[in-house]
């Protein structure tokens, strides 16, 4: 087990790594013999985020939740391999070293567009679950500005070391997911304070932001046949509900459902209302 994983994680038992190619994976199996279930976070998070479905779905299913490159325990790969296909096909490596066929692929924000990309490419008519989906990219100049700023913060040796010492503030790292509009536990908010204060994780979370294009993704989704879930939150003040509502409309193969009253990380939030949707996916 590697140290550097603290006693407390969520699910450390059943963490593993792996290298593959360009990637070593931190990753997580618990469960075996039964439906395979892929969770994919999103930006700025860890297989930690996914530890209240894990609890309401592990009797049920084999699960494989997965560190984003750079995130949580994964190593920062190079520059450019951060992008969703590089990410996409690093997963793919990954799931035939293991030999796991996922059943249902589940992402959150960021990790939605991983998700619907890579069940696009199995063979099995693989469905998709996609929470508080961030299928957009920054409008307007920010658009231009935000990843090129992204990127000149991801390779400045201070800045994940700058922004990791302010995550010592547990206060600032609160407001920071308050303004999500989700409410986390004190136990939630310690898995992020822990990682925000990781000049790795930092790093990584940056170059995710410096490498991430959807243009391309966004251009082909219309055209996805496999069966796909936009779960939505009304106070979700990251990504506009409205974004999963617009895309669920334009895919065939899509529906839309939306629960007032919880915020971006609903999955945290309220996993036991999800977790009936994913296991009738499934």
């Amino acid at each position: 087990m590697d140290a550097r994983i603290p006693n407390w994680w969520p699910n450390k038992s059943a963490s593993r790594f792996l290298a593959v190619q360009d990637y070593k994976w931190h990753f997580q199996v618990i469960g075996s013999k039964k439906p395979i279930l892929l969770l994919i976070h999103g930006t700025g998070a860890s297989t930690h985020s996914w530890a209240p479905l894990i609890h309401e779905l592990k009797d049920d299913f084999e699960i494989l939740a997965i560190d984003l490159p750079g995130h949580g325990f994964s190593n920062v790969p190079r520059f450019g391999r951060s992008t969703l296909d590089a990410i996409t096909n690093g997963i793919s490596l990954l799931l035939k070293k293991l030999e796991l066929v996922p059943s249902h692929i589940v992402g959150h924000s960021a990790g939605a567009a991983v998700a619907v990309q890579l069940a696009a490419r199995m063979q099995n008519n693989t469905p998709a679950t996609c929470i508080n989906a961030a299928f957009g990219n920054f409008p307007g100049m920010a658009g231009i500005m935000f990843p090129y700023i992204a990127k000149l913060a991801a390779i400045a040796p201070f800045s994940s070391s700058f922004i990791a010492q302010m995550a010592h503030d547990q206060a600032r790292v609160g407001k920071l997911m308050d303004g999500t509009g989700s409410k986390l536990s004190g136990d939630q908010l310690r898995g992020y304070q822990f990682l925000f204060q990781r000049k790795q994780h930092v790093q990584g979370t940056l170059q995710l932001m410096a490498d991430w294009n959807l243009d391309n993704f966004l251009s082909k989704l219309k055209l996805v046949q496999n069966p796909i879930q936009f779960i939505a939150a009304a106070n979700d003040k990251t990504v506009p509900p409205s974004v999963s509502k617009e895309w669920a409309m334009r895919v065939a193969s899509a529906e839309f459902i939306e629960f007032k009253g919880y915020g971006h990380l609903i999955h945290e939030e309220a996993p036991e209302i999800l977790a009936p949707l994913i296991s009738r996916g499934l």
